[in-house]
Protein backbone atom coordinates (compact mmCIF):
# COMPACT_ATOMS: atom_id res chain seq x y z
CA UNK A 1 0.00 0.00 0.00
CA UNK A 2 1.64 3.63 -0.93
CA UNK A 3 2.82 4.88 2.37
CA UNK A 4 0.59 8.56 1.54
CA UNK A 5 -2.39 5.98 1.41
CA UNK A 6 -1.31 3.85 4.56
CA UNK A 7 -1.07 7.53 6.42
CA UNK A 8 -4.81 8.08 5.85
CA UNK A 9 -5.63 5.27 6.55
CA UNK A 10 -3.88 4.70 9.65
CA UNK A 11 -6.40 3.74 12.74
CA UNK A 12 -9.00 2.77 9.82
CA UNK A 13 -9.31 -0.98 11.21
CA UNK A 14 -9.67 0.15 14.70
CA UNK A 15 -13.08 2.15 13.57
CA UNK A 16 -16.18 0.26 14.86
CA UNK A 17 -18.79 -1.65 12.43
CA UNK A 18 -21.61 0.92 13.79
CA UNK A 19 -20.72 3.84 11.41
CA UNK A 20 -18.58 4.61 8.19
CA UNK A 21 -16.68 7.65 9.27
CA UNK A 22 -13.61 7.60 7.56
CA UNK A 23 -12.97 10.74 5.27
CA UNK A 24 -11.80 9.48 1.82
CA UNK A 25 -8.79 11.18 0.07
CA UNK A 26 -8.99 13.33 -2.20
CA UNK A 27 -8.05 11.47 -4.83
CA UNK A 28 -9.43 7.77 -6.15
CA UNK A 29 -6.22 5.93 -6.17
CA UNK A 30 -7.34 4.26 -2.99
CA UNK A 31 -9.77 2.35 -4.36
CA UNK A 32 -7.54 0.46 -6.72
CA UNK A 33 -6.51 -0.73 -2.72
CA UNK A 34 -10.08 -2.40 -1.99
CA UNK A 35 -11.11 -4.22 -5.28
CA UNK A 36 -9.82 -7.35 -3.85
CA UNK A 37 -12.46 -8.66 -1.35
CA UNK A 38 -15.14 -10.69 -2.70
CA UNK A 39 -18.64 -10.92 -1.09
CA UNK A 40 -18.58 -12.52 2.75
CA UNK A 41 -20.81 -15.64 2.10
CA UNK A 42 -21.75 -17.56 5.13
CA UNK A 43 -23.53 -20.47 3.78
CA UNK A 44 -26.74 -20.40 1.03
CA UNK A 45 -28.82 -21.48 3.84
CA UNK A 46 -28.06 -18.35 5.54
CA UNK A 47 -28.70 -15.95 2.50
CA UNK A 48 -31.65 -17.26 1.84
CA UNK A 49 -33.57 -17.12 5.28
CA UNK A 50 -32.16 -13.42 5.98
CA UNK A 51 -33.84 -12.59 2.24
CA UNK A 52 -37.27 -14.45 3.51
CA UNK A 53 -37.25 -12.38 7.17
CA UNK A 54 -37.03 -9.71 4.96
CA UNK A 55 -40.04 -10.59 2.54
CA UNK A 56 -41.87 -11.73 5.62
CA UNK A 57 -41.35 -8.33 7.31
CA UNK A 58 -42.80 -6.89 4.00
CA UNK A 59 -45.99 -9.11 4.15
CA UNK A 60 -44.54 -10.09 0.30
CA UNK A 61 -45.23 -13.93 -1.29
CA UNK A 62 -43.72 -14.54 -4.05
CA UNK A 63 -44.23 -16.95 -6.38
CA UNK A 64 -42.41 -20.60 -5.53
CA UNK A 65 -40.28 -18.15 -3.38
CA UNK A 66 -37.56 -20.60 -2.10
CA UNK A 67 -36.68 -21.51 -5.96
CA UNK A 68 -37.04 -17.70 -6.87
CA UNK A 69 -34.83 -16.54 -3.97
CA UNK A 70 -31.81 -19.41 -4.15
CA UNK A 71 -31.77 -18.61 -7.97
CA UNK A 72 -31.38 -14.47 -7.50
CA UNK A 73 -29.03 -15.14 -4.56
CA UNK A 74 -26.55 -17.35 -7.00
CA UNK A 75 -26.77 -14.10 -9.87
CA UNK A 76 -25.80 -12.11 -7.17
CA UNK A 77 -22.73 -14.05 -6.15
CA UNK A 78 -21.46 -14.13 -9.66
CA UNK A 79 -22.60 -10.52 -10.70
CA UNK A 80 -25.34 -8.15 -11.38
CA UNK A 81 -28.93 -9.02 -12.05
CA UNK A 82 -32.05 -7.71 -13.27
CA UNK A 83 -35.54 -8.71 -12.00
CA UNK A 84 -38.38 -8.49 -14.53
CA UNK A 85 -42.06 -9.16 -15.05
CA UNK A 86 -45.31 -6.66 -14.92
CA UNK A 87 -45.88 -3.91 -12.54
CA UNK A 88 -46.82 -4.72 -8.60
CA UNK A 89 -45.25 -8.17 -8.76
CA UNK A 90 -42.77 -6.94 -5.40
CA UNK A 91 -39.61 -6.59 -7.56
CA UNK A 92 -38.47 -3.37 -5.97
CA UNK A 93 -39.15 -5.11 -2.44
CA UNK A 94 -37.37 -8.11 -3.08
CA UNK A 95 -34.53 -6.16 -4.61
CA UNK A 96 -34.24 -4.60 -0.95
CA UNK A 97 -34.87 -7.73 0.79
CA UNK A 98 -31.85 -9.46 -1.23
CA UNK A 99 -29.49 -6.89 -0.36
CA UNK A 100 -30.37 -6.94 3.21
CA UNK A 101 -29.67 -10.92 3.22
CA UNK A 102 -26.28 -10.08 2.05
CA UNK A 103 -26.16 -7.37 4.37
CA UNK A 104 -25.62 -4.59 1.85
CA UNK A 105 -26.26 -1.10 1.75
CA UNK A 106 -28.97 -0.13 -1.16
CA UNK A 107 -28.86 2.95 -3.16
CA UNK A 108 -31.73 3.30 -5.18
CA UNK A 109 -32.82 5.32 -8.51
CA UNK A 110 -35.54 5.02 -10.82
CA UNK A 111 -34.82 5.27 -14.44
CA UNK A 112 -35.95 7.70 -16.74
CA UNK A 113 -36.07 8.57 -20.53
CA UNK A 114 -34.07 11.45 -19.88
CA UNK A 115 -31.89 9.58 -18.70
CA UNK A 116 -27.68 9.90 -20.48
CA UNK A 117 -24.16 9.10 -19.23
CA UNK A 118 -24.27 11.87 -16.88
CA UNK A 119 -27.05 10.26 -14.67
CA UNK A 120 -25.15 7.01 -14.47
CA UNK A 121 -21.37 7.97 -14.78
CA UNK A 122 -21.14 12.33 -14.00
CA UNK A 123 -20.29 14.81 -15.76
CA UNK A 124 -20.17 19.01 -14.92
CA UNK A 125 -22.48 20.86 -13.43
CA UNK A 126 -22.91 24.25 -13.03
CA UNK A 127 -21.85 25.32 -9.23
CA UNK A 128 -22.64 28.69 -7.25
CA UNK A 129 -19.50 30.67 -8.48
CA UNK A 130 -20.53 30.25 -12.09
CA UNK A 131 -18.48 27.65 -13.05
CA UNK A 132 -18.47 23.79 -13.20
CA UNK A 133 -17.85 21.01 -10.52
CA UNK A 134 -17.73 17.46 -10.73
CA UNK A 135 -21.07 15.40 -10.16
CA UNK A 136 -21.11 11.57 -9.68
CA UNK A 137 -23.36 9.51 -11.86
CA UNK A 138 -25.72 6.64 -9.70
CA UNK A 139 -23.57 4.22 -10.30
CA UNK A 140 -19.91 6.23 -9.34
CA UNK A 141 -22.09 7.25 -6.39
CA UNK A 142 -22.95 4.12 -5.34
CA UNK A 143 -19.45 2.14 -5.88
CA UNK A 144 -17.64 4.81 -3.81
CA UNK A 145 -19.86 4.42 -1.09
CA UNK A 146 -19.26 0.61 -1.37
CA UNK A 147 -15.62 1.08 -1.44
CA UNK A 148 -15.69 2.82 1.89
CA UNK A 149 -17.64 0.75 3.51
CA UNK A 150 -15.09 -1.99 2.04
CA UNK A 151 -11.99 0.24 3.25
CA UNK A 152 -13.80 0.21 6.54
CA UNK A 153 -15.33 -3.12 7.71
CA UNK A 154 -17.72 -4.20 9.76
CA UNK A 155 -21.24 -5.84 9.25
CA UNK A 156 -21.94 -3.96 6.59
CA UNK A 157 -20.23 -5.05 3.91
CA UNK A 158 -21.19 -3.25 0.93
CA UNK A 159 -23.17 -0.82 -1.12
CA UNK A 160 -25.11 -2.27 -3.82
CA UNK A 161 -27.31 0.37 -6.46
CA UNK A 162 -31.23 -0.42 -7.48
CA UNK A 163 -31.98 0.83 -10.91
CA UNK A 164 -35.75 0.95 -10.85
CA UNK A 165 -37.68 0.92 -14.09
CA UNK A 166 -33.92 -0.08 -15.98
CA UNK A 167 -35.41 0.01 -19.86
CA UNK A 168 -37.45 2.97 -19.04
CA UNK A 169 -34.21 4.77 -20.10
CA UNK A 170 -31.94 3.94 -23.56
CA UNK A 171 -30.44 2.34 -21.05
CA UNK A 172 -27.21 0.91 -23.52
CA UNK A 173 -26.98 4.82 -24.45
CA UNK A 174 -26.53 5.93 -20.53
CA UNK A 175 -24.45 2.91 -19.76
CA UNK A 176 -22.53 2.34 -22.26
CA UNK A 177 -19.13 3.70 -21.48
CA UNK A 178 -19.63 1.31 -18.59
CA UNK A 179 -19.83 -2.05 -20.66
CA UNK A 180 -16.44 -3.32 -20.40
CA UNK A 181 -16.30 -3.09 -16.54
CA UNK A 182 -19.57 -4.54 -15.96
CA UNK A 183 -18.14 -7.62 -18.08
CA UNK A 184 -17.48 -9.63 -14.34
CA UNK A 185 -17.29 -9.05 -11.04
CA UNK A 186 -13.85 -10.94 -10.71
CA UNK A 187 -10.82 -8.32 -8.71
CA UNK A 188 -8.82 -9.29 -11.64
CA UNK A 189 -10.89 -7.97 -14.45
CA UNK A 190 -12.00 -4.98 -12.37
CA UNK A 191 -8.13 -4.20 -11.30
CA UNK A 192 -7.50 -3.88 -15.06
CA UNK A 193 -10.63 -1.66 -15.77
CA UNK A 194 -11.23 1.32 -13.86
CA UNK A 195 -13.88 3.68 -14.51
CA UNK A 196 -12.84 6.94 -16.40
CA UNK A 197 -13.71 10.29 -14.56
CA UNK A 198 -12.66 12.42 -17.49
CA UNK A 199 -15.02 15.15 -15.56
CA UNK A 200 -13.03 15.56 -12.42
CA UNK A 201 -10.63 18.55 -11.91
CA UNK A 202 -7.52 16.25 -9.91
CA UNK A 203 -5.77 13.57 -12.68
CA UNK A 204 -5.35 11.68 -9.33
CA UNK A 205 -9.04 11.69 -9.05
CA UNK A 206 -9.52 10.59 -13.12
CA UNK A 207 -9.58 7.29 -12.39
CA UNK A 208 -12.10 4.88 -9.70
CA UNK A 209 -11.72 1.27 -9.67
CA UNK A 210 -15.37 -0.73 -8.67
CA UNK A 211 -15.02 -3.16 -5.71
CA UNK A 212 -16.09 -7.05 -6.65
CA UNK A 213 -18.09 -6.69 -3.80
CA UNK A 214 -20.30 -4.27 -5.91
CA UNK A 215 -23.70 -5.03 -7.62
CA UNK A 216 -26.43 -3.63 -9.80
CA UNK A 217 -29.77 -4.72 -9.62
CA UNK A 218 -32.53 -3.91 -11.46
CA UNK A 219 -36.30 -3.97 -11.73
CA UNK A 220 -37.78 -4.15 -15.44
CA UNK A 221 -41.26 -3.87 -16.55
CA UNK A 222 -41.86 -6.38 -19.55
CA UNK A 223 -45.63 -5.85 -19.91
CA UNK A 224 -45.87 -2.03 -21.17
CA UNK A 225 -43.91 -2.94 -24.40
CA UNK A 226 -44.79 0.86 -25.57
CA UNK A 227 -43.30 2.77 -23.27
CA UNK A 228 -39.83 0.51 -22.56
CA UNK A 229 -37.19 0.53 -25.05
CA UNK A 230 -34.99 -2.59 -26.18
CA UNK A 231 -31.73 -3.93 -24.47
CA UNK A 232 -29.07 -4.86 -26.79
CA UNK A 233 -27.51 -8.32 -26.20
CA UNK A 234 -24.44 -6.86 -25.31
CA UNK A 235 -25.98 -5.22 -21.93
CA UNK A 236 -28.03 -8.30 -21.49
CA UNK A 237 -24.83 -10.78 -21.42
CA UNK A 238 -23.99 -8.55 -18.20
CA UNK A 239 -26.75 -9.55 -16.45
CA UNK A 240 -28.87 -12.37 -15.14
CA UNK A 241 -32.21 -11.85 -15.70
CA UNK A 242 -34.86 -13.75 -13.54
CA UNK A 243 -38.61 -13.09 -13.83
CA UNK A 244 -40.60 -12.11 -10.83
CA UNK A 245 -44.42 -13.72 -11.80
CA UNK A 246 -47.87 -13.24 -10.42
CA UNK A 247 -48.78 -16.10 -7.49
CA UNK A 248 -50.28 -19.28 -9.42
CA UNK A 249 -51.90 -20.20 -6.24
CA UNK A 250 -55.99 -19.61 -5.80
CA UNK A 251 -58.28 -19.74 -4.14
CA UNK A 252 -60.02 -23.43 -3.08
CA UNK A 253 -63.47 -24.21 -1.43
CA UNK A 254 -61.03 -25.24 1.02
CA UNK A 255 -59.11 -22.32 1.42
CA UNK A 256 -60.94 -19.76 -0.43
CA UNK A 257 -58.13 -16.72 0.77
CA UNK A 258 -54.71 -17.70 -0.48
CA UNK A 259 -51.45 -16.64 1.82
CA UNK A 260 -50.87 -14.05 -0.77
CA UNK A 261 -53.69 -12.10 -0.14
CA UNK A 262 -53.95 -12.72 4.18
CA UNK A 263 -50.19 -10.84 3.69
CA UNK A 264 -52.10 -8.38 1.67
CA UNK A 265 -54.31 -7.76 3.46
CA UNK A 266 -51.71 -7.96 6.79
CA UNK A 267 -49.91 -5.31 5.00
CA UNK A 268 -52.94 -2.96 4.10
CA UNK A 269 -54.16 -3.33 7.82
CA UNK A 270 -50.75 -2.53 9.28
CA UNK A 271 -50.75 0.64 6.94
CA UNK A 272 -54.07 1.55 8.56
CA UNK A 273 -53.23 1.73 11.76
CA UNK A 274 -49.63 2.86 11.31
CA UNK A 275 -50.69 6.07 9.35
CA UNK A 276 -54.17 6.70 10.64
CA UNK A 277 -54.17 4.93 13.92
CA UNK A 278 -57.44 3.01 12.59
CA UNK A 279 -59.33 -0.27 12.66
CA UNK A 280 -61.38 -2.29 10.97
CA UNK A 281 -64.49 -4.51 12.03
CA UNK A 282 -62.69 -8.37 12.06
CA UNK A 283 -65.10 -9.63 9.71
CA UNK A 284 -62.96 -10.84 6.08
CA UNK A 285 -65.90 -13.04 4.70
CA UNK A 286 -65.90 -10.49 1.47
CA UNK A 287 -61.66 -11.09 0.77
CA UNK A 288 -62.33 -14.30 -0.42
CA UNK A 289 -65.07 -12.83 -2.94
CA UNK A 290 -61.95 -10.11 -3.74
CA UNK A 291 -59.86 -13.39 -4.16
CA UNK A 292 -62.30 -14.84 -6.72
CA UNK A 293 -62.21 -11.34 -8.73
CA UNK A 294 -58.75 -11.88 -8.99
CA UNK A 295 -58.21 -15.49 -9.31
CA UNK A 296 -61.00 -15.30 -12.46
CA UNK A 297 -58.78 -11.74 -13.85
CA UNK A 298 -55.16 -14.42 -14.15
CA UNK A 299 -56.94 -17.27 -14.81
CA UNK A 300 -60.10 -16.74 -16.74
CA UNK A 301 -62.63 -19.23 -18.09
CA UNK A 302 -62.46 -17.75 -21.25
CA UNK A 303 -60.00 -15.06 -23.18
CA UNK A 304 -56.81 -13.79 -22.50
CA UNK A 305 -55.28 -13.29 -18.78
CA UNK A 306 -53.90 -10.27 -16.94
CA UNK A 307 -51.28 -9.93 -14.20
CA UNK A 308 -52.85 -8.62 -11.69
CA UNK A 309 -49.56 -8.08 -9.34
CA UNK A 310 -49.85 -7.73 -4.96
CA UNK A 311 -48.90 -4.57 -5.05
CA UNK A 312 -52.51 -3.81 -6.92
CA UNK A 313 -54.19 -5.82 -4.62
CA UNK A 314 -52.32 -4.06 -1.62
CA UNK A 315 -53.88 -1.01 -3.49
CA UNK A 316 -57.16 -1.66 -3.70
CA UNK A 317 -57.43 -3.34 0.38
CA UNK A 318 -56.04 -0.16 1.45
CA UNK A 319 -58.38 1.83 -0.14
CA UNK A 320 -61.29 -1.04 1.12
CA UNK A 321 -59.82 -0.69 4.41
CA UNK A 322 -60.47 3.36 4.57
CA UNK A 323 -63.67 3.07 3.57
CA UNK A 324 -64.69 0.27 6.10
CA UNK A 325 -62.85 2.49 9.29
CA UNK A 326 -65.12 5.37 8.30
CA UNK A 327 -68.58 2.87 8.35
CA UNK A 328 -68.91 2.44 4.46
CA UNK A 329 -70.70 -0.71 3.38
CA UNK A 330 -67.98 -3.24 2.17
CA UNK A 331 -68.51 -4.72 -1.49
CA UNK A 332 -69.33 -1.30 -2.86
CA UNK A 333 -66.19 -0.28 -1.35
CA UNK A 334 -64.20 -2.61 -2.85
CA UNK A 335 -66.31 -1.90 -6.45
CA UNK A 336 -64.95 1.29 -6.38
CA UNK A 337 -61.68 0.45 -4.81
CA UNK A 338 -61.39 -1.22 -8.15
CA UNK A 339 -63.02 1.07 -10.65
CA UNK A 340 -60.64 3.92 -8.85
CA UNK A 341 -57.20 2.10 -8.81
CA UNK A 342 -57.44 -1.27 -11.01
CA UNK A 343 -59.09 -0.57 -13.76
CA UNK A 344 -57.21 2.44 -15.19
CA UNK A 345 -53.89 0.38 -15.27
CA UNK A 346 -56.03 -1.85 -17.65
CA UNK A 347 -55.43 0.39 -20.57
CA UNK A 348 -53.23 -1.51 -22.88
CA UNK A 349 -55.77 -4.69 -22.82
CA UNK A 350 -56.99 -5.93 -26.01
CA UNK A 351 -60.61 -6.70 -27.16
CA UNK A 352 -60.64 -10.14 -25.99
CA UNK A 353 -59.83 -9.24 -22.42
CA UNK A 354 -61.88 -6.36 -22.11
CA UNK A 355 -65.10 -8.64 -22.97
CA UNK A 356 -63.76 -10.87 -20.95
CA UNK A 357 -62.89 -8.77 -17.49
CA UNK A 358 -66.19 -7.02 -18.21
CA UNK A 359 -68.00 -10.70 -17.75
CA UNK A 360 -65.77 -10.96 -14.30
CA UNK A 361 -67.02 -7.68 -13.05
CA UNK A 362 -70.83 -8.03 -13.70
CA UNK A 363 -71.29 -12.00 -12.67
CA UNK A 364 -69.53 -9.93 -9.23
CA UNK A 365 -71.56 -7.37 -8.72
CA UNK A 366 -68.81 -4.45 -9.71
CA UNK A 367 -71.00 -2.21 -11.41
CA UNK A 368 -68.60 0.89 -11.09
CA UNK A 369 -65.82 -1.31 -12.28
CA UNK A 370 -67.72 -2.13 -15.44
CA UNK A 371 -68.83 1.02 -16.17
CA UNK A 372 -65.15 2.61 -15.43
CA UNK A 373 -63.77 -0.31 -17.92
CA UNK A 374 -66.31 0.72 -20.46
CA UNK A 375 -65.85 4.23 -20.40
CA UNK A 376 -61.63 3.44 -20.46
CA UNK A 377 -62.04 1.26 -23.85
CA UNK A 378 -64.69 3.27 -25.54
CA UNK A 379 -67.30 1.04 -25.51
CA UNK A 380 -70.95 2.09 -24.97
Amino acid sequence: MPEQLEMRLSGAAARTAAAVDWAPPPDHGWTREVVEPALRFPDLDTVTARVHEELARGHVVLPDADNLVRRCVHALLVGHLVLQGPPGTGKTTFARALAAGFRAELSESTATSDWTPFHVVGGLRPDSGGGFSASHGHVVAAALRCAELVQAGGETQANWLLIDEFNRADIDKAIGSLFTVLASCDADHLRKTPVELWFEAEPAARKLWIPARFRIIASMNDLDTYFVNRISQGLTRRFQFVTVGVPEETGTAEQPVTEEFRQAYANAHDWLTRTYALEVPADTEWLARLQSVVDRLRHPENGASWPVGTAQVVDVLRVVLLRLASGAQVWPGVDEAIADRMVPQMAGIDDEQASSFLEVFTAHGLATAARELRHLIGAP
